[in-house]
């Protein structure tokens, strides 16, 4: 049977009846196949019927060869598929490195993108759950501030730098902020300028994903085109797959199986073997849940005998719980009584006229290049406000319109806001920021050669609520540090390594996970106690925190001026900057703590009368905090 019609797949794993794969093509017509496929015959007329339908398709090739790959399929990929939905495994090796990549966010296609490129030219499978992580969803119209620490990343590949800079809206400081009174007699007061600094740039997430998704694509076209770049790896990116699980090979290398998502009722799957594989999953990633608890009645293997290590530790900070959805804004909106035009780059915080606790609410609009593009509205608040209450109730698009028409009188949402989006609203489950977690496990890797393995980046590491600005970044921080690891560079630094490059991939995960580890757990320290209240909540607490919050940052700034720099300002004002890791940041912010505890204890036993061994007691206090830590 002609080779470049089809494959007949016969799995190890699976008994079922041989039958003619047809959407596994040749490597002259899609990616790369395995060495070989066996064929198991039931019996000679199964034979005789397959050598029939290989020569009719074999006078219809030049249909099949017209069907050139795509970037986005829905099968195929490094290891093979099957059109009746049984689960098969490609059994031979290719001769190319081979990387199964899970999720297909910014963090996951910028992996894709690093590890098909030089040195490492792995060939790329990359499983998405969503259908399309590239498509706008309002549910999901959050906005990404790629600061300097993550364009560590984005300047290494010109052409996502360069889109990045043209469709993202630039930020170079603090300021470019309008602050709106919900009292309509109240004048809107004028845009507070933007500070000087280097630039960051803010992008809406579908934006950050179709521009590395564009990268990738003209990344392959070229390679089609430019037979020099025929070593850098293939990329193949499989949308509505849901990785359910890894299994070694004997061989070392990782089967990876995955899950139709289309319709959960039809039993769709597919198996892909890889020598990496990585999970860019997210906050709830499978790849992490199934390294962290194993199957009870599956038996040890090196995959999972390592679970404590991926299991999370959380600590909540006081925007942890906050819920938010998206509330769509026309573009270039009007703000009555004087209807000043909105400008698409500009930083809006409209006030509602409500003081209390429960109905207390401040609609914030972030920047987009765009100026044809609708304005995301984040409405942010306590499980327990009246918006959310609206919704247990079973509140229509009307009742939500009714209520934000009390709350902001200034804003004429009959002629800015259509009913049906009023109902989309209303019937939306929103999102709920995250505890602040991260796993001290990274990798984990083959005992047979040291050349196979897992590793994981972004969110799948670290997840933490977004008022820090860092959560791409720190994803972005990753995948760079991952790449400079494989290539025996300093991960700090990256320049090049006084010891020797490493001799497996083993040896590069875990310097990986060594030097990284430190960096994410000062991370989440940052997250903690960075600046988790700037979403104003009326509550009590958050009232008496965030003016708390605010004491110690100024304090902190005082003290940096006045010390003409010798202390260092509050740890968040410093979080961009590219020059500091978050290990050295949160350093320098515990010296300080230190200090002002210590400072404290003096004055409390001066004025107080405390004895010193209950000053003593607050010094050890910090300090215990911090090496706790």
């Amino acid at each position: 049977l002609c080779g470049t019609v089809g494959v007949i797949i016969h799995s190890p794993h699976h008994s079922f009846t041989p039958f003619l794969c047809c959407t596994s093509v040749c490597h002259r017509c899609a990616f790369p196949l395995p060495a070989y496929y066996t064929i198991n015959m039931s019996s000679f007329n199964s034979l005789l019927l397959l050598l029939l339908v290989g020569s009719s398709l074999a006078f219809q090739r030049p249909a099949l060869v017209a069907h050139k790959s795509a970037l986005f399929t829905s099968g195929g990929g490094t290891g093979a598929s099957s059109s009746t939905g049984m689960p098969i495994t490609a059994t031979a090796p290719t001769t190319k490195k081979s990387a199964v990549i899970v999720g297909g966010g910014p963090v996951g296609l910028a992996t894709a993108l690093t590890l098909s490129n030089a040195p490492h030219y792995y060939d790329i499978t990359l499983v998405e759950q969503a259908p399309q992580a590239s498509g706008y969803d309002p549910t999901k119209a959050y906005l990404y501030l790629v600061n300097p620490r993550g364009q560590v990343w984005t300047k290494r590949f010109p052409r996502v730098q360069e889109l990045l800079e043209e469709r993202g809206s630039v930020n170079t400081g603090m300021g470019n902020f309008v602050t709106v009174p919900g009292d309509p007699s109240e004048p809107v007061p004028d845009r507070l300028p933007a500070k000087d600094g280097e630039a960051s740039y803010w992008i809406p997430r579908h934006g950050m994903v179709t521009l590395l998704e564009e990268a990738i694509q003209e990344q392959q076209q070229q390679k089609e085109k430019d037979k020099t770049s025929s070593d850098i790896g293939s990329i193949q990116v499989l949308p509505c797959k849901a990785c359910l699980s890894l299994e070694p090979q004997d061989n070392g290398q990782i089967e990876v199986t995955v899950q139709d998502t289309k319709d959960p009722t039809v039993r769709f799957q597919q198996s892909f073997i890889a020598d990496l594989v990585v999970g860019a999953d997210g906050a709830n990633s499978a790849v992490r849940q199934f390294l962290a608890h194993p199957s009870p009645t599956a038996k040890t293997n090196w995959l999972t005998d390592q679970p404590k290590k991926f299991r999370t530790h959380r600590w909540a900070s006081a925007a942890s719980g906050l819920r938010m959805k998206v509330l769509q804004f026309p573009p270039g909106f009007l703000i009555p009584p004087s209807n000043i035009p909105t400008q698409s780059e500009t930083i809006y915080a409209i006030r509602s006229v409500n003081t209390g606790p429960k109905d207390y609410i401040s609609l914030g609009l972030l920047p987009v290049k765009d100026t044809n593009f609708v304005r995301p509205t984040n409405v942010i608040t306590r499980p327990n406000h009246d918006v959310w209450k609206l919704q247990q109730e079973g509140g229509t698009g009307a009742d939500v319109k009714a209520w934000f028409q009390k709350a902001f009188p200034r804003l004429d949402f009959d002629s800015m806001i259509q009913d049906a989006e009023w109902q989309r609203f209303a019937s939306a489950q929103g999102t709920t920021f995250p505890k602040c977690q991260y796993c001290t496990g990274m990798q984990v890797t083959s005992p047979n050669n040291g050349n196979t393995g897992v590793v994981l980046v972004g969110d799948a590491i670290h997840a933490f609520p977004p008022d820090i600005g860092q959560g791409i970044n720190a994803g972005l921080a990753d995948v760079e540090a991952l790449d400079r690891a494989l290539k025996g560079k300093d991960i700090v630094t990256g320049n090049d390594s006084s010891s020797a490059p490493p001799a497996t991939l083993a040896e590069a995960l875990e310097t990986y996970e060594r030097v990284r580890a430190p960096e994410v757990k000062s991370l989440i320290r940052l997250a903690r106690f960075g600046s988790p209240y700037q979403y104003r909540q009326p509550e009590y607490r958050d009232r008496v925190g965030r003016t708390l919050w605010t004491m110690n940052v100024a304090l902190r700034m005082l003290l940096n001026k006045l010390s003409m720099g010798l202390i260092p300002q509050a740890a968040i004002l410093s979080a961009m900057d590219k020059s500091v890791t978050y290990r050295k940041l949160m350093r320098r912010s515990d010296i300080t703590t230190v200090a002002l505890y210590s400072v404290a204890a003096l004055v409390l036993r001066q004025i107080g009368g405390i004895n010193a061994v209950v000053a003593g007691g607050v010094v050890a206090t910090a300090l215990w905090f911090i090496t706790y830590w």
